[in-house]
């Protein structure tokens, strides 16, 4: 009798318990499955978990082709047969203009973490594998990445305050492919993966004949988790240098000395601007490492008495008198408004938790600016005011921050309970 070989023996080693073990526990998971192979797979292996958490299958139709409502309906057909429940998700957010794959990126997240928070769930898990590491590897050093960029992708991540959990970097494509076709279930064919348009698919390609000179898709994520490792032991040092020389207010706004990032190897300078512009701007990502690289120039040279003033990722920065203020920026897309409902604990524009108070009618947390009212709190501009959160009720301002006032115009203001998010990325106390 032949043995197993191949990637139909490592399919069928793969052990739901063993996968899964790190989310053993939670309070409810949201599966991201767009119908593909990977998470439909995904979907196979959860369903044979015996200990898994109460589980939902989001799909999310970004609107993009005609054929994605019926994609969405196979993805809830095979959810019935594996007896996991479905909810499909529509983009409200139109695509515009841009790079299109990191717009759909975006959106679904958003609506992920949305479909968690109102379904009870407090772990978002994804169908990443191996290869998807080998690929992002592959993309980051083509645009010329550092060690952070280069870096694997995380086992967990925070997006829009949900944990996004990655259970199969370690599993290959193929296996994934074996554990889909044993299970008989029909997965979709997205034609972007063949659309040569796109890097991804144009470097996805070029895998074979990589892994024909040792390149193999393990070889490359096992050099991404290397690098991984020496990211995680240089953002120690950089936390470090950024608690000593800089501080966080209750507004999000960073102040500190600019003339601190020549004082320290340049690898830990750019890292913390690169985590500053990530924390203050409410960013899922650092901006590109060659912008970052002109910024600490630009902060060197402002130690030396230079007045500087940029703006970059979403995030004014205000470099004079020896002083650098790093700002979120009021007036781009990202000060989104988002429906909340009475009680909930929301994280807004990745900066801020709000507790939702008890209102009537229809509820969202919007940017004060929209609400067109002269603002004043001690310590902060009208500007760094116009980007703090605000609770509108059926479209008008109804509260605001505590400590945060605004010119009456008859009508009441709540007080609103708010906790400034942008120091827990250097350990700074949290700030109400």
């Amino acid at each position: 009798m032949k043995s197993k070989a191949g990637p139909a023996a490592k399919a069928a080693s793969l052990d739901p318990s063993h996968l899964f073990r790190g989310l053993a526990g939670r309070r409810g998971l949201v599966l991201a499955v767009s119908g593909g192979a990977d998470s439909t797979a995904l979907m196979v292996l959860m369903a044979k978990w015996q200990e898994r958490p109460a589980a939902l299958v989001v799909c999310v139709d970004h609107g993009l082709r005609p054929a994605a409502a019926a994609e969405a309906e196979l993805v809830v057909r095979n959810g019935e047969r594996l007896g996991l429940p479905v909810k499909v998700v529509k983009a409200s957010e139109p695509h515009v203009s841009g790079n299109l794959q990191d717009w759909a990126r975006r959106v679904r997240y958003r609506c992920l973490a949305d479909a968690a928070r109102e379904a009870g769930c407090d772990a978002i898990v994804t169908a990443h594998h191996r290869d998807d590491q080998a690929e992002t590897f592959l993309l980051r050093l083509a645009r010329g990445s550092g060690v952070y960029g280069l870096a694997a992708m995380s086992e967990t991540s925070t997006v829009h305050g949900v944990e996004v959990v990655r259970p199969l970097l370690d599993v290959s494509r193929e296996s994934l492919g074996v554990v889909v076709a044993e299970s008989g279930l029909p997965v979709v064919s997205d034609p972007s993966n063949e659309d040569q348009r796109f890097d991804r698919v144009r470097l996805r390609s070029l895998m074979p004949d990589l892994a024909a000179h040792g390149l193999t898709a393990e070889r490359l994520a096992e050099t991404a988790g290397r690098l991984a490792r020496a990211a995680a032991a240089l953002d120690d040092y950089t936390r470090s240098f950024v608690r000593k020389h800089f501080a966080v207010d209750r507004f999000g706004v960073v102040r500190g000395r600019p003339e601190s990032f020549a004082d320290v190897p340049e690898e830990i300078g750019l890292r913390a601007l690169a985590l500053i512009l990530k924390a203050v701007g409410g960013a899922e990502y650092t901006p590109r490492l060659d912008s970052v690289e002109a910024l600490r120039s630009a902060a060197v040279g402002a130690g030396d008495g230079a007045a500087v003033k940029r703006t970059l990722h979403g995030v004014v920065i205000d470099m004079r008198g020896g002083e650098l203020v790093a700002r979120r920026e009021w007036g781009r897309a990202g000060l989104c408004e988002s429906s909340v409902s009475t009680g909930q604990s929301v994280v807004w524009d990745m900066r801020f938790r709000v507790e939702v108070p008890s209102l009537p009618g229809r509820l969202s947390l919007a940017p004060l600016g929209r609400a067109e009212r002269h603002l004043k709190a001690a310590g902060a501009g009208h500007a760094t005011l116009q980007t703090l959160p605000g609770l509108y009720q059926d479209g008008t301002l109804a509260a605001l921050p505590e400590g945060v006032g605004a010119a009456d115009d008859g009508r009441a203001l709540s007080a609103l309970t708010v906790e400034c998010l942008v120091g827990q990325e250097f350990g700074f106390p949290r700030r109400r």
